[in-house]
């Protein structure tokens, strides 16, 4: 019976996913304003993965969701972040100026989610969502709605 009443309590709770925008390049990135070298832990998983030799964090935030919660985050360059959670399952959407450009579904308790694209022929970027708290968390803008 204890461990249903956590187990609930934890459900109400939610659960709190960090993301961070990334950008990687083989140039010296210019400094954007509020841009920071990504951390040590990201950038060896970027570094096994990808070959850009230089890597920034853009932007970044937090979004706690409940059971069956969507989330839209306001990223950068006329990006949003769609976040939900529904049941054991979390659904990620990226959209650029309205139009959705990637989706994946997997776990709600996978480690890591990475999306990610070209930025013309020298550059790339990412958008990271994790369990673990990054170095410096801000909260975003968000707006909340629940489906209905």
């Amino acid at each position: 019976m204890m461990i249903s009443l956590c187990a609930d309590a934890l459900a109400d709770e939610g659960r709190t996913y960090y993301f961070q925008v990334i950008s990687g390049s083989d140039k010296e990135l210019p400094a954007k304003t509020g841009a920071k070298p990504v951390g040590p832990k990201l950038r060896s998983q970027f570094e096994a993965k990808f070959r850009w030799k230089n890597w920034a964090e853009l932007s970044h935030g937090e979004c706690t969701l409940t059971e069956n919660e969507t989330r839209t985050i306001k990223l950068p360059e006329k990006r949003e972040l769609q976040l939900e959670l529904s049941g054991k399952t979390l659904e990620v959407r990226l959209y650029r100026a309205g139009q959705l450009v990637r989706k994946t579904r997997g776990s709600a308790e996978t480690e890591s989610v990475m999306m990610g694209g070209d930025q013309g022929r020298d550059e790339a970027w990412f958008i990271v969502i994790r369990h673990d708290k990054p170095g410096t968390i801000t909260t975003a803008s968000q707006q909340s709605r629940r489906p209905e």
